[in-house]
């Protein structure tokens, strides 16, 4: 066999390899090993010439450039993950919480509390008998950036200015739904709990987010090549990535499980001792129209199936507010700003005072 028959059939074989790799859950690199297969095979089994030559050849040279990228980032993004757990995260042996923040670190402009909690000093006595809400979410709640000027944090002022009332926050970056309900068994019921509240985002359903740093897709420099292709075509209004992305996450049933169960495992710890728990949809902050509607009334539909009080903060607590206001300078999407907390939890509020009004008597 020729040398550029060899290398046609190691681009068919690289192809293939990849098609492989998309089998359970694929992603556009699917279509680059069908490319790559059928280009190989087409070239393998032509007369050999200068052109198919050539051809064969700048295929091999980008597909040595993409492994190239594709070994960088993944080197880069391992020490960035390793730098990033070193700071404030550690790893753990409980299998569905994966890590928790360290006490006593700094997280930014935060410091967690000797219990690991971006939150002030807690204990689990409750000496002056203080209404107790568990605030369970990700790095929304978990914001580094806000210290104290959380949803949580602005929560507890507002019910505060009735009677005495803690709202744990026990918001961890990176969690899903399922590590947040386990974070509620495990944590927040040394605390015993009057109330709970899920500040749900809209990438919760992430079944493999562990920590910082998680890179989607099978090639990860490839996908970041993709991706940032698709983000420049939406500048000029062709396409939303966004919704793509999410329509693909919570159209895939290994995802939504992720909600369902933690749903459940929340609804049965609250079941257990008569309490409510409030799901706050966070929308995402966008300055131009998306169509995300339907997720949060996806998620807004299953809690109330499980017999939680959703509410869409995109209706009860932004629906006439400029977006603009939301956002922080960075003008991100997903981690708004201190007066987007403060309208959520005045939103919060008033979920729990419906679910219990008795809490709004001195």
């Amino acid at each position: 066999m020729t040398p550029a028959r060899t290398l046609c059939l190691l681009v068919a074989l690289s192809g293939a390899a990849l098609v492989w790799l998309n089998r359970v859950s694929p992603d556009e690199s699917r279509l680059l090993g069908l490319g790559l297969l059928l280009a190989g095979l087409g070239l393998a089994v032509r007369p050999e010439g200068r052109r198919a030559r050539r051809t064969a050849e700048l295929l091999a040279v980008g597909m040595l450039l993409l492994l190239g990228g594709e070994l960088a980032v993944r080197w880069q993004n391992t020490i960035a993950q390793r730098d990033f757990s070193d700071a404030f995260v550690h790893f753990v042996d409980d299998v569905e919480l994966r890590y928790e923040l360290k006490p006593n670190t700094r997280c930014s402009e935060s410091i967690t509390n000797d219990l690991g909690m971006l939150d002030v000093a807690r204990q689990p006595a409750n000496p002056r008998g203080a209404l107790r809400i568990a605030c369970l979410g990700d790095s929304v709640g978990g914001d580094c950036q806000l210290p104290g000027r959380n949803a949580c944090a602005a929560l507890e002022t507002e019910l505060g200015r009735v009677r005495p009332v803690e709202v744990l926050n026990f918001s961890v970056p990176g969690y899903n739904t399922l590590q947040e309900a386990r974070a509620l068994e495990t944590k927040a019921a040394a605390f015993a709990p009057d109330a709970v509240v899920v500040l749900y985002v809209i990438n919760d359903p992430y079944p493999d987010l562990a920590i910082s740093h998680h890179l989607p897709g099978q090639l990860k420099f490839e996908h970041l090549l993709y991706s940032g292709l698709r983000q420049l075509l939406a500048r000029v209004g062709l396409g939303d990535p966004l919704a793509d992305d999410l329509a693909r996450l919570y159209g895939d049933p290994r995802a939504w499980n992720v909600v369902v169960r933690g749903f459940e495992r929340i609804a049965t710890f609250a079941r257990a001792r008569s309490i409510p728990v409030v799901v706050a949809i966070f929308p995402v902050f966008l300055t131009r129209p998306s169509s995300l509607a339907p997720i949060y009334q996806r998620v807004a539909a299953e809690a109330t199936r499980q017999g939680l009080w959703p509410i869409d903060l995109s209706e009860r607590a932004y629906r006439d507010v400029p977006v603009s206001s939301l956002l922080k300078p960075s003008q991100d999407s997903i981690h708004p700003n201190a007066h987007a907390h403060e309208l959520a939890a005045a939103a919060i509020a008033r979920a729990l005072l419906e679910a219990r009004p008795s809490w709004g008597q001195p």
